[in-house]
This record gives structure tokens, sequence and C-alpha cells, in this order.
């Protein structure tokens, strides 16, 4: 059974079970069948009594007041039924899928734990290139004509997150393989490159460097000297980066047209330093984030006691707007001013973990959830996040004896 459940795992870390169901191939939606059927596997396969310690911490107990906060605040929202039982049903299979995946990773045995782990890294991953070389069978048309691919994960800046997510836990064991682990992060940086995703770019560049600086081992490295040496290390590494990436550029234009056009075009000459300013700042301010992130602060600042579950998700009662792109607001604007201050503590004890248990990894992942909640107001919901979650938990919440 445990094989079964790492099965799952990867389905639902890597989207592909929303994929299957979208194209025929799974009968029944994940919530109706998938999830049911991990969670009674999960509760035949482990003891009852065996959940008891997860209740302890601190990412159950955010999650729990998440979804107590949303029932309450449904009695005050003004988002039709049906989105506030969406909400609602979301954070409970969130809550539910944490419980029973962190306790899968901290009973199974390493091997099966790593295996789920890199194979989840690759078949996100290789989804996202087959899709961009090939295509994936397609089941709506935007998506069809779309020239940024996001594989399984359809959206590219949820398939780049998942990535480099999945691609960190991996990471973890594999400090003693190097061939291996530079394969993974070779993986990692190729197949985030082509989602064009900038908060995936902007992720892996700081992997690379914080991996870098701690040489990738398991426990923190604090030895000066070998920090500067390092860091020159780091800069040589990224200036040669850069340079090929320039020298390929066109190239890479020559030989694969769908990266010159649309939005693509305008990321790679970003990169290349050939795009123009006037329409990149363009492209940022008009509907962007930046025009969201004002609205709904503005809106948080008349009414710091929220607007009720479900408010962001509703263009038919927040004003025709799109939902908030950011994790932060959306607690806010949603749940209240009291429920984005439990989840800033539980940031806040996402970096006091690490450094009390001396796990450099545990750290990267703070540091890149920190980072994700800036740029997604479906942190929790985002599967591959939530699995990630559970695996660096499972790290520190060990099964008692």
């Amino acid at each position: 059974m445990k094989y079964i459940l790492g099965i799952l795992i990867i389905l639902f870390a890597t989207y592909a079970d929303i994929f299957l169901f979208r194209i025929g191939i799974v009968p029944l939606e994940p919530a109706l069948f998938l999830i049911p059927l991990f969670i009674v596997v999960s509760v035949i396969k482990y003891p009852v009594i065996d959940y008891l310690s997860v209740f302890k911490s601190h990412s159950f107990k955010l999650l729990a007041f998440v979804l107590f906060m949303s029932m309450i605040y449904s009695a005050f929202s003004n988002a039709s039924s049906e989105v506030i039982i969406q909400k609602i049903s979301l954070n409970l299979i969130t809550l539910l899928l944490y419980l029973y995946i962190v306790h899968f990773f901290r009973t199974e045995n390493k091997q099966l734990v790593v295996a789920v782990a890199v194979i989840g890294t690759f078949v996100l991953g290789g989804s996202i290139l087959y899709d961009f070389f090939y295509g994936l069978p397609k089941h709506n048309i935007d998506l069809a004509m779309s020239v940024r691919k996001g594989g399984f994960g359809e959206n590219p800046n949820q398939a780049a997150s998942g990535v480099k997510f999945l691609a960190l836990a991996s990471l973890v064991y594999l400090t003693k393989s190097k061939t291996l682990k530079y394969i993974v992060i070779a993986f990692m940086c190729l197949t985030v490159f082509m989602t064009f995703s900038r908060s995936g770019l902007v992720s892996i560049i700081l992997i690379l460097a914080f991996g870098a600086l701690n040489n990738w081992n398991f426990n923190f490295q604090q030895e000066i000297s070998v920090l500067f040496q390092r860091f020159f290390k780091l800069f040589l590494l990224f200036a040669i980066l850069y340079v090929s990436l320039i020298a390929l550029a066109d190239v890479i234009r020559e030989n694969f047209p769908e990266f010159t056009r649309g939005e693509a075009g305008e990321r790679l000459d970003l990169l290349t330093g050939k795009s123009k300013s006037r329409n990149m700042h363009q492209g940022a301010i008009e509907g962007g984030r930046a025009e969201l992130l004002i609205d709904y602060i503005d809106k948080f600042v008349k009414n710091p006691l929220g607007y009720g579950t479900g408010y962001s998700s509703d263009k038919r009662v927040n004003g025709g707007m799109l939902n908030t792109h950011n994790y932060y607001i959306y607690l806010a604007v949603n749940l209240s001013f009291l429920t984005l201050v439990a989840f800033l503590v539980y940031v806040y004890y996402n970096f006091k973990l690490a450094f009390q248990y001396n796990q450099f990894y545990y750290f990267l992942f703070a540091v890149m959830f920190f980072l994700e909640g800036f740029f997604t107001h479906n942190l929790f919901y985002e599967r591959s996040v939530l699995v990630c979650v559970a695996f660096f938990d499972s790290c520190i919440y060990k099964k008692s004896a």
C-alpha cells in the first residue's frame, strides 16, 4: 500500500491527476476519487493514533486556523454560496492532505521518500519539455494557443513553482550523490527557464546562490573563509551562465521561433537586455499585479477585519477584479488581519525551526515559501507546494518511537 500512496503523492505533486481527469483517463475529479482514495488507504495503512503528534506541527495548526476562519467568515461574506463552499472544502482537503502526506514522509524509508520527490521533479519537468516541443493534448483553447507552456501544471508560473519545490525536496537526501544532485539542479534550471516564469527564475537564482554558498550541505556551513571562496565561485558561475545566455539568444530565436513571439519573446529580450523599456513598463502596470496589489491594499486599509470567505474569488462582489495573486493580501482581504498575522507567525517559525534543527534545506525552503506568497493567492492549494510543506515538516516532526 505504501507504493500506492507514493504514486498518488506523485500524481498530486505534479498535477498529473488533474491532467488525467481533463483528458478523460481518470473518470472522476480528483476531489471525488483520487484524494478520497489516498485518505482511505492512509487510514488503513497507518494506525490512527500515529497521526496525533502531527496535530502539534505549526503547519497543521495554521491550516486548521485558516479552515476555522473561513467557516466563521462565511457568515459575513457576500460571495456566492458556491464560492464559499468551494473555499471551505479546499481548506478542509488541504488540511487532510497535509496530515496524511507528512505522515507518509516521516514514516516510510528514505529510499521511497527520495524516489517520490525525484520522480515528481522529472515527471512535472518532463511534461513541461514535452508540452513545449510536442504539445500535450489540449482541453482549453487558451492553453492550446499559449506560447509559454506549463505541462501538467497548465499555468507556467504554477509549473515552475512545482519544479523548484520538488527539486529542492529531492536535494535534501542527495547531498552524498553528486552526479544525481547536479542532474536535478540542471534539470530544474532548464525546465523553469522553459516556462519563462519571472518568479521561477528569481527563485532558482536564489537556490543556486544559497546552495553554492553552503556547498549544498544538509547542515549550515558557517566558516567565513569558506563562504568567501564559494561567493567567488558563485560569481563566476552566474557570469558564465549569463554570457552563455546572451551568446545563445540568437541561436534560440532562430531555431525556436516560439521564443520570439508574445510574452516569451519579451521575457527573452528582457533577460538579454534587448527589451523596450516602455513596453515592459506598460506590461507591468496596465492590468498587472502591481495594480491589483494597490487596489487590494486599499480595500484592506478600508476594512482590516476582512470582507468574508471567497470575496476576492467572486468577481460579482469584488468589483470585477482578478484574485489577489498574493497570499498575504488574500488572507488579509478575505479573512482579516488576524489571519494575516497568524500566517506571518507561521513564516517566522519556518525560519526558526530551520536554525533550531540546523537544517539548511529547510531554511532554503522557508525562503522560497516566503517569496512564493508574493506571487500566488493559491499557496497551499498548489499541490506541489503542499507536498513540499509536508516533506520538509517531516524532517522536523519525526515519528515518535
